[in-house]
């Protein structure tokens, strides 16, 4: 288990029945989760619907750095580059954003 859920609001799922609606509204607008406990073990998380949308797309992310990252002709293209760059051949920032128009 991460320790980071650690912090989170625990909850039993008897609690949450009783006051689901002032917990949705605890939710609405914060960046924070709730743990719902079953017999005293967690078993689940709500989430605002803004962190759910935030994480989800973070992992759209890391998942596309990962694609990238597993592509064995990218990262030479990279290395060569790089290698380019600490020789002195590659171009300022500047020059390079004006080609790409940036």
């Amino acid at each position: 288990m991460n320790m980071d859920i650690i912090q989170s609001t625990f909850i039993g799922a008897y609690e949450l029945r009783k006051n689901l609606t002032a917990l949705l509204n605890k939710l609405q607008g914060k960046k924070e989760e709730i743990v719902v406990t079953q017999n005293g073990k967690p078993a689940a998380m709500l989430l605002s619907l803004n962190k759910y949308l935030e994480m989800r797309q973070l992992n759209e992310e890391l998942e596309e750095s990962l694609k990238e990252l597993s592509n064995k002709e990218y990262i030479k293209s990279l290395i060569i580059e790089v290698e380019k760059v600490r020789q002195g051949k590659g171009k300022k920032a500047g020059k390079l954003f004006k080609e790409l128009g940036l």
